[in-house]
Protein backbone atom coordinates (compact mmCIF):
# COMPACT_ATOMS: atom_id res chain seq x y z
CA UNK A 1 0.00 0.00 0.00
CA UNK A 2 2.81 2.43 0.87
CA UNK A 3 4.59 1.69 -2.41
CA UNK A 4 1.39 2.28 -4.38
CA UNK A 5 0.94 5.60 -2.62
CA UNK A 6 4.48 6.67 -3.48
CA UNK A 7 3.90 5.93 -7.16
CA UNK A 8 0.59 7.75 -7.19
CA UNK A 9 2.14 11.16 -6.44
CA UNK A 10 1.07 13.38 -9.33
CA UNK A 11 3.76 14.50 -11.75
CA UNK A 12 2.85 18.11 -11.00
CA UNK A 13 3.77 17.64 -7.32
CA UNK A 14 7.06 16.06 -8.37
CA UNK A 15 7.83 18.89 -10.80
CA UNK A 16 6.89 21.51 -8.23
CA UNK A 17 9.30 19.96 -5.70
CA UNK A 18 12.13 19.94 -8.24
CA UNK A 19 11.47 23.55 -9.17
CA UNK A 20 11.18 24.61 -5.52
CA UNK A 21 14.64 23.17 -4.89
CA UNK A 22 16.02 25.10 -7.87
CA UNK A 23 14.49 28.34 -6.60
CA UNK A 24 16.74 28.08 -3.56
CA UNK A 25 19.75 27.49 -5.82
CA UNK A 26 18.73 30.44 -8.00
CA UNK A 27 18.41 32.76 -4.99
CA UNK A 28 21.95 31.89 -3.93
CA UNK A 29 23.15 33.38 -7.25
CA UNK A 30 20.64 36.21 -7.74
CA UNK A 31 23.21 38.80 -6.67
CA UNK A 32 25.20 38.11 -9.84
CA UNK A 33 22.38 39.30 -12.14
CA UNK A 34 23.42 42.54 -13.86
CA UNK A 35 21.93 45.72 -12.38
CA UNK A 36 20.00 46.78 -15.50
CA UNK A 37 18.18 43.44 -15.60
CA UNK A 38 17.37 43.73 -11.92
CA UNK A 39 15.77 47.11 -12.44
CA UNK A 40 13.84 45.96 -15.53
CA UNK A 41 12.64 42.53 -14.45
CA UNK A 42 13.53 42.11 -10.81
CA UNK A 43 10.25 43.05 -9.12
CA UNK A 44 7.40 41.08 -10.62
CA UNK A 45 4.30 39.08 -9.76
CA UNK A 46 4.47 36.16 -12.17
CA UNK A 47 1.92 33.51 -13.06
CA UNK A 48 3.65 30.52 -14.66
CA UNK A 49 1.30 28.06 -16.36
CA UNK A 50 2.93 24.74 -17.18
CA UNK A 51 1.03 22.32 -19.42
CA UNK A 52 1.72 18.92 -17.89
CA UNK A 53 2.18 15.74 -19.93
CA UNK A 54 -0.98 14.27 -18.37
CA UNK A 55 -3.17 17.11 -19.71
CA UNK A 56 -3.41 19.09 -16.47
CA UNK A 57 -1.89 22.51 -15.82
CA UNK A 58 0.47 23.35 -12.98
CA UNK A 59 0.02 27.03 -12.12
CA UNK A 60 2.64 28.80 -10.02
CA UNK A 61 2.69 32.17 -8.33
CA UNK A 62 6.23 33.54 -8.36
CA UNK A 63 7.02 36.87 -6.73
CA UNK A 64 10.42 38.49 -7.23
CA UNK A 65 12.02 41.36 -5.36
CA UNK A 66 15.40 42.61 -6.61
CA UNK A 67 15.62 39.37 -8.66
CA UNK A 68 15.23 37.19 -5.54
CA UNK A 69 12.26 34.84 -5.54
CA UNK A 70 10.35 35.71 -2.37
CA UNK A 71 7.25 33.61 -3.01
CA UNK A 72 6.92 30.37 -4.96
CA UNK A 73 3.64 28.50 -4.54
CA UNK A 74 1.27 26.38 -6.59
CA UNK A 75 -2.05 28.17 -7.12
CA UNK A 76 -5.37 27.80 -8.83
CA UNK A 77 -4.80 29.45 -12.22
CA UNK A 78 -8.08 31.34 -11.85
CA UNK A 79 -7.26 32.59 -8.33
CA UNK A 80 -9.05 35.92 -8.04
CA UNK A 81 -6.84 37.64 -5.45
CA UNK A 82 -3.64 37.36 -7.52
CA UNK A 83 -3.05 39.78 -10.38
CA UNK A 84 0.18 38.92 -12.17
CA UNK A 85 2.32 41.48 -13.94
CA UNK A 86 3.78 38.77 -16.20
CA UNK A 87 2.37 35.47 -17.43
CA UNK A 88 4.68 32.67 -18.54
CA UNK A 89 3.31 29.74 -20.54
CA UNK A 90 5.35 26.62 -21.17
CA UNK A 91 5.17 22.84 -20.99
CA UNK A 92 6.48 20.12 -18.71
CA UNK A 93 9.06 18.90 -21.25
CA UNK A 94 10.67 22.35 -21.53
CA UNK A 95 10.78 22.80 -17.75
CA UNK A 96 12.33 19.37 -17.20
CA UNK A 97 14.94 20.08 -19.88
CA UNK A 98 15.87 23.32 -18.12
CA UNK A 99 16.03 21.60 -14.73
CA UNK A 100 18.46 19.00 -16.10
CA UNK A 101 20.49 21.41 -18.21
CA UNK A 102 24.21 22.01 -17.93
CA UNK A 103 23.66 25.40 -19.59
CA UNK A 104 20.21 26.61 -18.49
CA UNK A 105 20.67 30.16 -19.84
CA UNK A 106 21.36 28.96 -23.39
CA UNK A 107 18.64 26.33 -23.18
CA UNK A 108 16.16 28.90 -21.86
CA UNK A 109 16.99 31.26 -24.73
CA UNK A 110 16.57 28.43 -27.23
CA UNK A 111 13.19 27.45 -25.74
CA UNK A 112 12.11 31.09 -25.70
CA UNK A 113 13.21 31.69 -29.29
CA UNK A 114 11.43 28.53 -30.47
CA UNK A 115 8.18 29.47 -28.71
CA UNK A 116 8.27 26.67 -26.13
CA UNK A 117 8.37 29.38 -23.46
CA UNK A 118 6.11 32.38 -23.96
CA UNK A 119 6.26 35.48 -21.77
CA UNK A 120 3.34 37.89 -21.78
CA UNK A 121 3.26 41.24 -20.02
CA UNK A 122 -0.13 42.19 -18.57
CA UNK A 123 0.01 45.99 -18.35
CA UNK A 124 1.24 48.60 -20.81
CA UNK A 125 4.16 49.48 -18.51
CA UNK A 126 5.15 45.82 -18.28
CA UNK A 127 4.84 45.42 -22.06
CA UNK A 128 7.32 48.27 -22.52
CA UNK A 129 9.58 46.79 -19.83
CA UNK A 130 9.44 43.37 -21.48
CA UNK A 131 10.19 44.89 -24.90
CA UNK A 132 13.22 46.70 -23.49
CA UNK A 133 14.28 43.48 -21.76
CA UNK A 134 14.02 41.58 -25.05
CA UNK A 135 16.22 44.16 -26.77
CA UNK A 136 18.82 43.92 -23.99
CA UNK A 137 18.65 40.12 -24.19
CA UNK A 138 19.17 40.11 -27.98
CA UNK A 139 22.07 42.57 -27.71
CA UNK A 140 23.62 40.47 -24.96
CA UNK A 141 23.34 37.40 -27.20
CA UNK A 142 24.91 39.21 -30.17
CA UNK A 143 27.78 40.46 -28.03
CA UNK A 144 28.32 37.02 -26.49
CA UNK A 145 27.40 37.94 -22.91
CA UNK A 146 24.80 35.13 -22.73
Amino acid sequence: MVIATLFSVPASADLFSEMDFMVNEYNLNADSVPGPLKSLLGNEDILAAIDMNNGSTLALKIVTEDMFVTEFVAVDQDESDFTPSIIINTNEKSVRELLGSDDPVSDFLEAYDSGNIEIEAVSIVNKVTLSVGNVILKLSQLLGFV
